[in-house]
C-alpha cells in the first residue's frame, strides 16, 4: 500500500474527523462508516464501516474505531461524500 499522507473518518450521524483535527486515538471511535486514506499522488482508499451484516473494527496504530449498521440510504449519503472527498489540510 501506498504511504498515508492524511485520513478522515465519517460517522453515521454525519459528522467527519481528520488528520488535521487531531490524532487517530483523538478521534470518536464509535459509529465509523468509512474512513478514508488518502496518499500521493492524488489516490486515496476507502474502507466501509459496514457491509450487510458485518461491522468493521479499524485499527489505526494507536486506537480502535468500530462501524455500526444504519439505513442504506445514510450509507450512500456518506459514501457519495467520502468519494468526492478531497485530502483535508494539515490544520483545517
Amino acid at each position: 500500500m501506498l504511504p498515508i499522507k492524511a485520513w478522515r473518518i465519517y460517522y453515521a450521524d454525519g459528522s467527519t474527523f481528520h488528520s488535521g483535527m487531531g490524532t487517530w486515538a483523538e478521534a470518536p471511535p464509535f459509529g465509523v462508516q468509512c474512513v478514508v486514506w488518502y496518499h500521493d499522488p492524488p489516490y486515496k482508499t476507502l474502507y466501509r464501516g459496514e457491509d450487510g451484516n458485518n461491522i468493521y473494527v479499524y485499527e489505526g496504530g494507536d486506537g480502535f474505531k468500530m462501524g455500526m449498521w444504519m439505513d442504506e440510504g445514510g450509507l450512500h449519503r456518506i459514501h457519495d461524500l467520502a468519494n468526492q472527498s478531497v485530502m483535508p489540510e494539515p490544520s483545517e
